[in-house]
């Protein structure tokens, strides 16, 4: 029997008559696998599974009841800007993608028309549209799927940092509270509404294939490796990716070196798992190849790359690092938020861990502890971009343009292990020297006092409130709103001292359980079993007190917004473009990406990358500087933006019903009503039209100057950057009409008949050769025919679309055929051909 079984501490029911392990315990005992699954199985439940309950889903779209058109009909019992703000992208943008993918199958979705006058979809990775996360979504009714996805990301990654923790020789208690510590982390949690998370989970079974691929190096685990591989890269968050396959690759070398050191220097050693590990990720990019092609042709026809190697690398602020000990000390946005977002500052892993890594490098600094630790070290110096070590590595390959700050996930999954080394060091049998035990209890109350100096250097412990304190931190009270800043100078120190409450006891039992476990006081005795429990106990509270409701669970009556009065209007309109405008910096009437949702068209959008021409349009006309969220999200209510909306056919413009009236030639009020006001544009271009004249110039630059010019009459010209055959040139008016001379006759009549998601049908007919000007983003990939012929698809005006016409009638027809996506499921096609024989190989030689 293991030893925890023989322990004076185990409960006498799960003991037989005879004082040995009853059956239950003994069958549960030898199926430690199985056990840890159930146990995260229940956990995530625990964490998320209030959005399966009936009639409540796990989302935060509370918060459009605190936006237009819906402010004036917020239900009783929804909160101002709803359950959590800092979840809005996951509303606004993460959702409606889910929905338009299910709406879209069997067929794979291409193509957005909704937002940005049309853009990739499947191609912006963001959308997930293959990661099996997303899965849940297209199968289940949306707002259950929500909490489904959430507990199963929960589960798959702590059961693989748990297996991975076992195959690095960890005993039971501490890979099961690594996987704890790992997937219901703060930073773990409070990513998972977005497709980090998609990624996060399968790191620790990349790590795991890898260390197993290093030992043996055989066709099965190299299958295997390349279906995670690939899968990541499905996951939809591309930086998060490459940071993922960087440290995998940087766990590769560091124990296949020392594999190949200590097993005696040879060469094969280091070549056979090396051409494994590179065939794996070999074929599991190309796994991926169909939506990577995709996504790279997007990329080279955006300017995010540029626009990021031109500015300075954004870091993590230094000021919260105190979150590795105090979670609460800011606050939380679900209560009253001292400081924004939790995303930023999410290092809170639980007192008992950092008292126990501390336990691991002390009791034994075995060279591997000793790298994870340095590891978490650099990284978290990257993170923050402190000093010339981070300097060095921003001038890499991909981190400089890599937003790095979210490789805190490393740091927790360093931590989860040194922790889960120190819990084997206390329940192992091997007792270290009394020096080092000392040590390591030395350290250990060293870091449950400093959040105490910390408080009392910084002057932030205010014992006049130590009443609401307690009541906040262990009666489970919200603190006090605060509307203003003074407010919230009044419930700060209610806030803080909070934090250091909760510390104070889940803390405190951390270091008694450590103490205990090295022996102090000398005359106590647990069992292992017991001290293993206590610790995995403790972390699972510690986490589900600082965690559990970041992800809220609410009515589905309160995450349903109805279709208002002047978004009936808008679908009346429908296809005719709108865009919200307001100022910059305030809330945007019918937030971006929702108008997929509402089956309206956008302007506006918010997605990556962003298409490079429509990016550098709309920042010089129409939105406001910025980089965090991109200008296009924004349309700011003057004349000059107007005229830009124009070019992409925007015919209706909303606004904030409380707002000053806009007054801006062309828009005349076609609804009011407490949700908006809506203004019809008589100044936007028709969806399609004919021109019969172009005005030729030479390159992108010259097509930005024409195409902004207000003297030009884009009804009646085209910008072009080559010369068309039988279109004549434009002459210039001496008079300023639009630049084109008015004894010009129309060209003749166009419109659409057909406006899907991949296709386009126009009907036109031209009075002579003309030009049939499409008021959508011009984007490889998109293939025309005239009347069933084909026709060559040219970009006008700067960045629309043009298929020229000769005389008569005509049907043009426009699809989205990419040929990266061509290109990419064929070698996606072929690497699953591949994938799957080297795993029936690998089957057939174990089974010999």
């Amino acid at each position: 029997m293991p030893p925890s079984t023989h322990s004076p501490s185990a409960p006498a029911a799960a003991r037989g008559t005879d004082g040995r392990p009853g059956r239950w315990m003994r069958w549960w005992t030898a199926r430690p696998v199985l056990c840890a699954a159930l146990f995260y199985a229940v956990l995530s439940l625990v964490m998320v599974g209030e959005g399966l309950l009936p009639g409540r889903t796990l989302s935060s779209s509370d918060g459009l009841w605190s936006a237009t058109p819906w402010t004036a009909s917020r239900p009783d019992g929804v909160r101002l800007y709803g359950s959590n703000f800092e979840l809005a992208d996951a509303v606004a943008v993460f959702q409606p993608f889910f929905q338009y993918t299910r709406d879209a199958l069997p067929d794979v979705p291409l193509w957005n028309p909704h937002i940005m006058a049309g853009r990739p979809y499947l191609a912006d990775a963001q959308s997930a549209v293959f990661s099996p996360f997303s899965a849940p979504a297209y199968v289940l009714p949306l707002w259950k799927s929500l909490a489904v996805m959430a507990a199963l990301k929960l589960f798959v990654g702590a059961f693989g940092m748990f297996l991975f923790a076992r195959a690095l020789g960890m005993r039971f208690g501490g890979a099961l509270f690594a996987g704890v510590v790992f997937a219901f982390g703060t930073f773990f949690v409070v990513w998972l509404a977005w497709p980090l998370t998609n990624i996060f989970p399968l790191i620790p079974w990349l790590l795991l294939l890898t260390e197993l691929l290093i030992r043996r190096p055989e066709p099965l685990l190299v299958a295997g490796l390349a279906g995670l591989v690939g899968l990541q890269f499905l996951g939809g968050h591309p930086e998060t990716s490459f940071h993922v396959m960087v440290v995998t690759t940087v766990w590769f070398a560091f124990r296949a070196l020392l594999a190949w050191w200590r097993g005696g220097r040879e060469r094969s050693a280091l070549l056979r798992p090396g051409a494994a590990y590179a065939a794996g990720v070999v074929l599991g990019t190309a796994l991926a190849a169909l939506m990577l092609l995709p996504l790279l042709e997007f990329f080279v026809h955006s300017g995010d790359y540029e626009r990021r190697l031109g500015r300075p690398p954004s870091f993590s602020s230094s000021q919260f690092l105190g979150a590795f000990f105090l979670s609460d000390y800011w606050g939380r946005p679900t209560q009253t938020a001292i400081a924004p977002f939790v995303s930023n500052r999410g290092y809170y892993a639980g007192g008992i861990t950092l008292m126990l890594a501390a336990v691991a490098l002390i009791l034994r600094p075995t060279l591997t502890r000793v790298a994870v630790a340095v590891f978490a070290a650099i990284t978290m110096i990257l993170v923050l971009g402190a000093g010339p070590i981070a300097d060095a590595i921003v001038e890499l390959p991909g981190f400089r343009t890599a937003h790095n700050g979210r490789m805190v996930i490393f740091v927790l999954m360093a931590l989860a292990l040194l922790a889960g080394w120190g819990l084997d060091e206390l329940t192992g049998g091997e007792r270290a020297r009394p020096v080092r035990r000392r040590l390591a209890l030395g350290a250990a109350a060293a870091i449950f006092c400093f959040p105490f100096a910390w408080l009392v250097v910084a002057g932030t412990i205010d014992l006049g409130v130590l009443k609401p304190a307690l009541k906040v931190a262990w009666a489970f009270q919200d603190p006090p709103k605060a509307s203003s800043v003074a407010e919230l100078a009044g419930v700060a120190p209610i806030v803080r001292l909070s934090a250091l409450l909760q510390w104070l006891v889940l803390a405190g039992a951390g270091l008694a359980v450590v103490a205990l476990g090295l022996g102090v006081p000398r005359g106590a005795r647990l069992g292992v079993a017991a001290i293993a429990a206590l610790a995995v106990g403790l972390v699972t509270a510690d986490l589900l007190r600082a965690n559990m409701g970041f992800n809220p669970a609410i009515p589905i009556d309160h995450a349903e917004q109805p279709a208002t009065g002047a978004i009936s209007y808008l679908q009346s309109r429908s296809p005719q473009r709108f865009a919200g405008m307001g100022e910059a910096g305030a809330q945007q009437p019918l937030g971006v990406d929702l108008a997929m949702r509402y089956d309206l068209y956008d302007a506006r959008g918010y997605d990556f990358p962003v298409e490079k021409r429509y990016d550098k349009l709309w920042r010089a006309e129409v939105g406001p500087a910025g980089e965090v969220v991109p200008p296009t999200a924004f349309a700011l209510p003057n004349a000059r933006a107007l005229r830009t909306l124009n070019l992409f056919s925007v015919a209706d413009v909303m606004q904030d019903p409380p707002g000053e009236p806009l007054r801006l030639p062309g828009l005349r009020l076609a609804y009011e009503g407490a949700d908006a006001r809506v203004y019809r544009n008589s100044g936007a271009l028709p969806r399609a039209f004919l021109v019969d004249r172009q005005r030729t110039v030479e390159g992108e630059d010259a097509a930005l100057a024409a195409i902004t010019d207000p003297t030009l009459d884009k009804r009646r010209v085209a910008v072009t950057e080559r010369k068309l055959p039988a279109l004549p040139q434009a002459r210039q008016s001496s008079r300023g009409s639009g630049g084109v001379s008015p004894r010009l006759s129309s060209a003749g009549p166009a419109k659409l008949t057909e406006y899907g998601r991949d296709e386009v049908v126009a009907e036109a007919n031209a009075a002579g050769p003309a030009l049939l000007v499409l008021t959508d983003v011009y984007f490889p990939g998109w293939k025309a025919t005239v009347d069933g012929r084909d026709a060559p698809i040219e970009r006008v005006d700067y960045l629309l679309r043009g298929v020229q016409v000769p005389a008569g009638s005509h049907t043009v027809e426009l699809r989205y055929e990419p040929a990266s996506w061509r290109a990419g499921w064929i070698v996606s096609a072929a690497a699953l051909f591949a994938v799957a024989g080297l795993a029936l190989l690998g089957l057939r030689r174990r089974r010999r």
